[in-house]
């Protein structure tokens, strides 16, 4: 009998030890000023592109990020890149018309193995650009097939380990961050029952890294309009990369 209790827990063990495997999510931590200047000379080879691929996607709580963008005067959020552990790291920081830093949020690394199944539902999703939407927020949204697109791109780049330096970088300066309208981030917390805003790295039109933005829900699911529409809640891209826009030698 003893035997067979053991068996049991062993088996019981194992299978926890596998689902915690499948899905993990690192400690937020704010970018340092020394991950920052780390991502300018970090190497870009095999072990970043190994480990980057565990990445699935930068999760920032709903409402941390709701209370960012309520701050008074924060026109802008700048989604800082840093690096540690052959990682990018990032955190976003809101800024008003001047660049001056009015609040950070710090991201958790979601690594989820088995994500690939949920995130290629957005090919069978769309999104709709005359609901409740202002001119603004139809220039930053994205189809979710091609949101799909572009981060299944990223994820090729890392596999091959190739043009990794040219698709991070602007004429030869790496991206120090990118830069989004605060009210995209606000009509995405607005959306209701929205836990998370997840940032996908993937790649745009021209061939260089973006970020991703979709509403989550607390399962870390895409975020619908209603549970049974077709209908993505929130996709949202052309974030502007420094460089070429901003100031390079600033880093928030």
């Amino acid at each position: 009998m003893k035997k067979a209790i053991l068996s049991v827990a062993l088996v019981t063990l194992f299978f926890m030890s596998s689902c915690q495997k499948e899905s993990a999510q690192e400690e937020s931590k704010v970018v340092t000023t020394e991950q920052k200047e780390n991502w300018l000379t970090a190497t870009l080879d095999s072990k970043f592109a190994s480990s980057q691929k565990q990445v699935t996607a930068y999760l920032f709580p709903a409402d941390k990020m709701e209370a960012l963008v309520k701050t008074p005067n924060v026109t802008t959020v700048r989604f800082v890149l840093g690096y540690a552990d052959h990682t990018i790291q990032i955190s976003v920081t809101g800024v008003d018309k001047s660049g001056k830093k009015l609040g950070t949020v710090s991201a958790t690394v979601l690594k989820e193995s088995n994500y690939s199944g949920k995130l290629s539902k957005l090919n069978q999703l769309t999104v709709s650009k005359t609901n409740k939407r202002t001119a603004l927020l139809n220039a930053h949204s994205l189809l979710p097939k091609d949101a799909f697109a572009g981060i299944e791109a990223w994820q090729q780049k890392l596999s091959a380990v190739t043009d990794l330096e040219e698709v991070t970088s602007y004429e030869g300066v790496r991206f120090r961050y990118f830069s989004l309208e605060s009210e995209v981030i606000l009509a995405m917390v607005d959306s209701g029952n929205t836990a998370n805003i997840g940032l996908f790295l993937g790649l745009n039109t021209k061939g260089k890294v973006t970020t991703v933005l979709i509403g989550l829900d607390k399962n870390n699911d895409i975020k619908k309009t209603t549970p049974t529409s077709k209908e993505a809640a929130a996709v949202y891209d052309f974030s502007e990369p420094c460089p070429p826009k901003g100031d390079p030698a600033n880093f928030e």
